[in-house]
């Protein structure tokens, strides 16, 4: 008790500020310019037959929502690659400005989210648009980020609502979901960096103008969980990554 209260008057006192303070904070990504910067490209992989996507039961607006068959797309393969993995860099602290990466929005239409996966920029709101003329209901599950619950309905009268940021301030996935649709589901990869992409068919993906460096390659898949490895990039050139899920 002795030296605690000796460190608490040497606080008082303007000579200690750190004693009793907890773990300090990573630091946060700065945006610069990068000179003779390298670029990744590879395609991430499925391994064994595609799996077929079972269709959906619509039970509710079906004059909307019955239009076409509503296909579970929790894992789509195409080409022989995984479509809707984030691949992202971990490690990096200064790089590329964030206006490289565009701005996150997400559409419901035909009581689907477009696109399914979005990328979105740490600490930035999310726009959601309604085109079915319908109630939606936005709810977010912020899975292990610790970022607050949004729970907020859209009538078919609100063609566009945001998403505060405070729901997105920490990096990870936050999964988003229509309490009045329940088949509807999308995700929102909330980046702590620029670089990051989504893959499309073939499981394509490029990510570019990263300084040169070796940094730990991050690929996560709503089905097939999250998969790393270290990569090294060399200014000016491409690196080549291709990654194999089952």
């Amino acid at each position: 008790m002795q030296s605690r209260h000796a460190a608490l008057h040497l606080m008082a006192a303007g000579i200690v500020t750190l004693a009793l303070a907890g773990p300090a904070r990573a630091a946060e990504y700065k945006e610069g310019d990068v000179k003779n910067g390298g670029s990744i490209t590879g395609a991430i992989k499925f391994e064994g037959s595609a799996p077929e996507g079972k269709t959906f039961s619509v039970n509710k607006d079906k004059e909307v929502c019955g239009k076409a068959p509503i296909k579970d797309e929790s894992l789509v393969v195409k080409g022989g690659g995984v479509v809707n993995a984030v691949v992202s860099l971990k490690d990096v602290k200064t790089g590329k400005k964030w206006a490289e990466m565009k701005k996150a929005q997400v559409d419901q239409k035909g009581c689907v989210y477009h696109p399914r996966v979005v990328l979105t920029k740490v600490n930035d709101d999310l726009t959601v648009l309604n085109s079915d003329n319908i109630l939606h209901n936005i709810h977010t599950y912020p899975e292990k980020t610790g970022n607050p619950v949004a729970n907020i309905a859209q009538p078919k009268f609100r063609k566009k609502l945001s998403l505060s940021k405070r729901h997105f301030a920490k990096p990870g996935v936050v999964k988003i979901s229509c309490d009045v649709h329940d088949w509807m589901t999308g995700y929102a990869f909330v980046a702590e960096n620029p670089y990051a992409d989504i893959t499309e068919d073939g499981g394509k993906f490029e990510i570019k103008n990263v300084p040169a460096g070796t940094y730990t390659l991050e690929i996560w898949h709503e089905k097939l969980g999250m998969k790393s490895q270290k990569v090294e990039v060399k200014g000016g050139a491409a690196t080549t990554v291709n990654v194999s899920l089952k």
